[in-house]
């Protein structure tokens, strides 16, 4: 035993520098979760935004597909269907998403919480490792720097956008590897490391490979004696390590070239790569914002709507007084600074040039959440602050009092200013004992060497004090874990009782008591409500011109609206309470019911081959229904317009008007509707829609608005109504002006059951469903367009009587195929497109990673030829 305590005690001695980065990383980040009660110290969860409505849901399939041995290709869970490898590898490929398999399914929310913290500790592990091994030294110091990095104002603002917390693991590791290309003529670290960062999210993999462009040749620039007596050679030298880089670089995309060509070829059906070159800024700061963005206990910004939106550059009041002592100091080189400062402005310029910000932001100015790649300036920020530590003993010490006494003022100047939006005063305040703590520290330290060790200590922890105070003054979490959790288990109940009671092969099922907006990812069906920076865009806007509600970009939800629409989209099933107990009827019920549709056709059908004609655009979801009826079966008015009996003026100015339109009731299902932006809120029976909150600001004009629930109408949606009364009432508020900007229609019940039983007499009766393989057989009376409900994608095959025919979309968005008249066998099989491609690559880059040894060999006797060599010596003779 007392061996084995000394081997742990030799082994800490000697990692000393990474144990305690290991240890301070560990201590800040459970001191955190402690203060906000996050699991396992309280109920409280990370999931925040996109957290709780994306990543986390879609962690949830992933580790139900893990566990169950499913498909990681293709996944019919969301969006009606999706390659799942986009969503994997956009949210979900991080290596550090393994720690969730040790937990089990009803823990798994909490899982997230050790992933997010085991990432911070990581990025201060491998910051300090890098800063050991570029300055040579184990210096405790270091791991100040490698917290300030680590929990800076990026980890701060993102720590719930999961995906992207791997840049800041990887990229001093990426940079080390970059530097070992330069120093040593050595590729493996920069190659391996930027391969494993392409998997763990190629986005913020794509930023870190324009950076990594920018500092080898700057690093280069740097390491390379243009003064040598043997220029030649020199040149000769940074010529081979360009190679080397280059060779490096390709060998990395080349490793992982079987995802991420697929990944590059399916990102043209979706919004996040859709864009034009922008000619003005479209974020809200100043050079003064940003400049007191780098102080601690700035404002993070999360969102673009934010009241100002400077990026996230923060590592603390040190890295301030560290730049600051980087620029004076006269024993760091000046060719240093230059390359270092110019470096860093190249991150300067795009936080106020939109163009390059466009560039390094993949061509896309983003829905939100600005400047994703901050930590690359970050990481600038604390490699320069290293050089000022190592360099530190070689300034007299007055020159750093003035550095201190300077920024004090700075800081007392801010302190009198009333304008500056995004730092309190109190937290100035902070900053100067932050800042004083510091200098103190270091005067100790310069004038009490003997106990260095100590004083570089309490600069760690107070680091460690600085960033828990910043993270807690930004971070605001309170996701109750039992929240979230409570449904799982009644809702999964409640779908193994519908999957009882149907004995198809495929269904589609949805929640309109949704919880989160991937809740088919987290529960385990087949839905068709999404919310994925990989959805099709197509599909998005379709689902917006048929009266869904969603942003017409990578979001949509279900909600029940008309008959028309669930067959259309194989909807054959929902969960919650059912507003039409005609076509609708109670499966199965537990906390919640579940409601099947009496009209389902399945996932295919057969159509007229007008269908390719439909008019699928408009602001009329109605008529572009009616119209789908109309082309795939011939049968017109499956919905009809309802009588509008009367409309009244009830107020008027020139500001406000509010209108109630009164419709006759036929005594079946009403669908309203409106997309008119001048409509502030309807208000149908007891319930009232608004766009947003200014509606409160009119309802007291007339006394004939009377409500006891809201409901949001900004992502407009078709609104199912089922009266008993004569007639129907609709108030409707206008802003400024109006026009009737209302449609209201109601089912043909008649010439619905006409187009159903064609329908229904062609529909693709499904005999084997895997996700990426459906075979089924369908009966045609005549040459048809087989219309599906699967969303279109270059990589499904169809065979029909296994010949292989020709796909094509309908609206624009569904996948659809012609087929002869008769009864045929039908296989649908999707592959990923240029998988067969990517994978030769990987595998040839492999071979040659397998082969290199062989290969540096030839490489290093590649030298000048002898003429060349001969010549010289000739020379140095004469």
């Amino acid at each position: 035993m007392k061996k084995l305590f000394h081997n742990i005690s030799e082994w800490i001695s000697h990692h000393r520098l990474m144990t305690l980065s290991f240890v301070s990383a560990f201590a800040v980040i459970n001191i955190l979760y402690i203060m906000f009660s996050v699991a396992p110290y309280g109920n409280h969860s990370m999931l925040y935004v996109d957290f709780y409505h994306q990543y986390g849901p879609m962690l949830g399939e992933l580790y139900d597909r893990i566990r169950g041995f499913d498909s990681l290709i293709y996944s019919f869970t969301m969006g009606m269907g999706l390659p799942f490898f986009r969503n994997f590898l956009n949210y979900l490929s991080s290596p550090f998403n393994i720690l969730m398999l040790v937990f089990p399914r009803n823990s798994l929310v909490m899982s997230y919480g050790f992933i997010i913290g085991f990432k911070a500790i990581a990025s201060c592990m491998t910051m300090t490792y890098f800063l050991s091994k570029k300055f040579n030294t184990k210096s405790i110091a270091l791991v100040a720097l490698g917290l300030s990095y680590a929990f800076s104002a990026y980890f701060g603002a993102y720590y719930w956008n999961i995906m992207w917390l791997d840049g800041m693991v990887f990229l001093p590791l990426i940079t080390l590897g970059i530097e070992n290309i330069i120093n040593k003529k050595t590729w493996k670290l920069y190659t391996f490391s930027l391969a494993i960062m392409l998997i763990a999210n190629y986005y913020i993999g794509y930023m870190i490979c324009i950076y990594s462009v920018i500092y080898f040749i700057f690093y280069l620039l740097y390491k390379t004696d243009f003064l040598a007596k043997d220029i030649k050679k020199e040149l000769f030298e940074s010529f081979k390590k360009c190679l080397l880089f280059a060779g490096g670089s390709l060998l990395a995309g080349g490793l992982v070239a079987c995802l991420l060509i697929p990944m590059f070829k399916s990102t043209a059906s979706i919004s996040a790569t859709g864009g034009t070159m922008p000619t003005t800024q479209y974020y809200d700061f100043t050079i003064i914002d940003y400049l007191m963005s780098h102080l601690s206990l700035t404002n993070t910004v999360t969102f673009a709507s934010d009241t100002l939106t400077y990026p996230n550059v923060s590592c603390g009041i040190l890295g301030v007084a560290l730049l600051l002592l980087f620029i004076v100091n006269p024993k760091i080189k000046i060719k240093t600074k230059v390359i270092y400062l110019l470096i860093i402005g190249f991150f300067i310029g795009a936080f106020f040039l939109p163009q390059l910000d466009y560039i390094i932001q993949a061509f896309h100015v983003p829905n939100d959440l600005p400047y994703r790649y901050s930590f690359i300036y970050t990481f600038l920020m604390v490699t320069m602050g290293g050089y000022a530590i190592m360099n530190i003993k070689k300034m007299k010490f007055p020159f750093i009092t003035i550095i201190y006494v300077s920024l004090m003022i700075l800081l007392i100047f801010i302190s009198q200013a009333s304008s500056w939006a995004n730092l309190e005063i109190n937290n100035i305040y902070i900053n100067m004992i932050i800042l004083t703590l510091f200098f103190i520290f270091y005067s100790c330290d310069y004038y009490l060497e003997k106990m260095h060790n100590f004083f570089y200590l309490a600069i760690v922890v107070t680091v460690m004090i600085d960033v828990i105070v910043s993270i807690n003054y930004n971070w605001q979490i309170n996701q109750d874990i039992n929240q979230f959790n409570e449904d799982y288990k009644p809702t999964v109940k409640l779908l193994k009782e519908v999957e009882k009671h149907d004995n198809s092969k495929f269904y589609r099922i949805e929640n309109t008591s949704m919880m989160t907006l991937n809740d088919s990812s987290w529960y385990g069906y087949n839905g068709m409500t999404t919310f994925s920076s990989m959805a099709y865009e197509n599909m998005a806007k379709l689902q917006n011109n048929l009266g869904m509600p969603g942003n017409e970009i990578n979001s949509y939800y279900y909600v029940q609206q008309t008959p028309i629409y669930d067959l259309m989209f194989d909807m054959k099933y929902f969960i919650g309470p059912s507003n039409d107990d005609t076509r609708y009827k109670v499966v199965a019920r537990e906390e919640e019911q579940a409601n099947e549709f009496l009209y389902n056709v399945g996932l295919g059908f057969g159509v007229d081959k007008d269908i390719r004609n439909w008019s699928y655009t408009g602001n009329n979801p109605f008529l572009i229904q009616n119209d789908f009826i109309r082309k795939a079966t011939g049968v017109k008015d499956a919905l009809d317009e309802s009588n509008l009996i009367r409309a009244e003026e009830l107020y008027n100015d020139n500001e406000f008007t509010l209108i109630k339109y009164t419709y006759e009731n036929t005594g079946d299902n009403m669908y309203l509707y409106s997309a008119n932006s001048a409509v502030l809120f309807m208000q149908v029976g007891e319930c009232m829609y608004y766009k947003d909150d200014t509606y409160l600001d009119y309802i007291n004009y007339s006394d004939q608005i009377a409500y006891t629930y809201t409901d949001n109408y900004a992502e407009r949606k078709i609104i199912n109504i089922k009266s008993t009364s004569d007639t129907v009432d609709v108030v409707v508020g206008y802003k400024y002006y109006y026009d009737p900007g209302i449609k209201m229609y109601t089912i043909n019940q008649d010439n619905f059951q006409k187009a159903y039983d064609i329908l229904n007499r062609h529909s693709l009766n499904i005999t084997e469903f895997k996700e990426s393989s459906i075979i089924g057989n369908i009966s045609l009376d005549e040459s048809k367009t087989v219309y599906t409900s699967i969303p279109y994608d270059a990589g499904w095959e169809v065979y029909v009587d296994g010949n292989k025919v020709t796909t094509f979309s309908i609206g624009n968005a569904l996948l659809g195929f012609n087929a002869s008249k008769g009864t045929h066998k039908i296989k649908m099989v999707y592959r990923i497109p240029y998988f067969r491609i990517g994978s030769l690559l990987s595998i040839g880059s492999l071979l040659i990673i397998i082969f290199s040894k062989k290969i540096t060999n030839l490489w290093n006797k590649f030298k000048p030829k002898k003429k060349i060599i001969k010549r010289k010596k000739r020379k140095e003779e004469k």
